[in-house]
């Protein structure tokens, strides 16, 4: 009998030993799977920090310091300014009270017929000592009608401007048969130092766009399209993330004859009365943080130097939702 009850007390502690043994690993097992469901959420938080930075348009936009790194590996100002329907003396004040302010970015044209009081404003800044020409980041344009004879429309340029490079040329407008062979003459001028990177403007449709980087070498570094709140130009932006092209807004206060519409609208001035600043200050403010370049254009001194200070404050994230929603796909000009 004492036997039999030896050996039943036997059995019942090993039993105990073995239950206890196998909660022991239970818990091991549980606390496992719960430090690998806490990386788990890490990593997904992770993953989801990073999508919304990469889903953020000026996420390779240096706001700090306010330049961009063009895919042709040039740092280009993101605030700069225009010269649209300036007259050649006009546009050399413009530039000249633009780079003592502190701008960088000088955007012009040969259609503009300024091209050579954009280069007047260049060299009065920096004989004041502004600036030196390395400093300053000079954006023209090729005319459709030059199309034919590039090469030759990129020395008259530089000869207009007076300068010995330029830092970025344009294709003006898509003109399919024979806008290939102008962005060709272009490449041929990087290779030989007189450019230093090269883009498009006014191409509105992805097919289009890819029509001419298909046909040519050089990855066009910018795209110049109408954009603002009401025309974001949400499509070509998306497509162009792929090529690593960049966003440059031409009427990006809407254009003259169109300013006040995007001053006077509601979710635009009261954003701008939250923050003590005005309406152009507001939507140039939300061109930088959306990833556009802005080129805001004016031959008013005091515009120019006003339009520049945007860089002591940003947009919340509620105030950029805002603005977004403003989209209409609805653009100010024909061309």
């Amino acid at each position: 009998m004492k036997k039999l009850f030896a050996l039943i007390l036997s059995v019942i502690i090993c039993l105990t030993f073995i239950g206890c043994s196998n909660n022991g690993n239970t818990s091991d097992s549980s606390s496992s799977k719960s430090v690998n469901s806490g990386a788990e959420t890490n990593s997904q938080n992770s993953s989801d920090n990073q999508s919304v930075e990469s889903a953020n348009g000026s996420s390779d936009f240096d706001l700090e310091n306010g330049t961009v790194k063009l895919n042709s590996g040039y740092e280009m100002p993101i605030l700069g300014i225009g010269t649209f329907r300036l007259s050649d003396s006009e546009a050399e004040n413009s530039v000249y009270w633009a780079l003592r302010d502190g701008y960088r970015l000088i955007d012009t044209a040969r259609i503009y017929g300024n091209e050579t009081g954009v280069g007047r404003g260049i060299r009065r800044a920096i004989s004041d000592g502004f600036v030196t020409r390395e400093e300053i980041f000079v954006t023209t344009k090729m005319w459709t009608s030059d199309f034919d004879n590039g090469a030759a429309a990129i020395d008259a340029s530089l000869e207009r401007l007076g300068l010995d490079y330029i830092d970025l040329m344009i294709l003006h407008h898509s003109q399919p048969s024979n806008d290939v062979q102008a962005y060709q003459s272009m490449e041929q001028a990087v290779r030989d130092g007189k450019l230093k990177s090269i883009g498009l403007s006014n191409f509105y449709e992805p097919e289009d766009f890819d029509r001419l980087v298909n046909a040519t070498e050089i990855t066009p570094a910018l795209l110049q399209n109408e954009t603002h709140p009401y025309h974001q130009s949400g499509v070509m932006k998306e497509h162009l993330k792929q090529y690593g092209t960049v966003m440059e807004s031409w009427f990006p206060l809407g254009g003259r004859g169109n300013t006040q519409t995007l001053f006077n609208d509601e979710t635009i001035s009261g954003i701008a009365a939250a923050h003590g600043k005005t309406s152009a200050q507001v939507i140039l403010r939300w061109h930088l943080q959306a990833g556009n370049i802005a080129i805001p254009g004016s031959s008013n001194e005091a515009h120019i130097q006003e339009n520049y200070e945007i860089f002591d404050f940003e947009l919340n994230s509620n105030e950029m939702e805002q603005m977004t929603a403003l989209e209409r796909d609805e653009r100010f000009a024909s061309y």
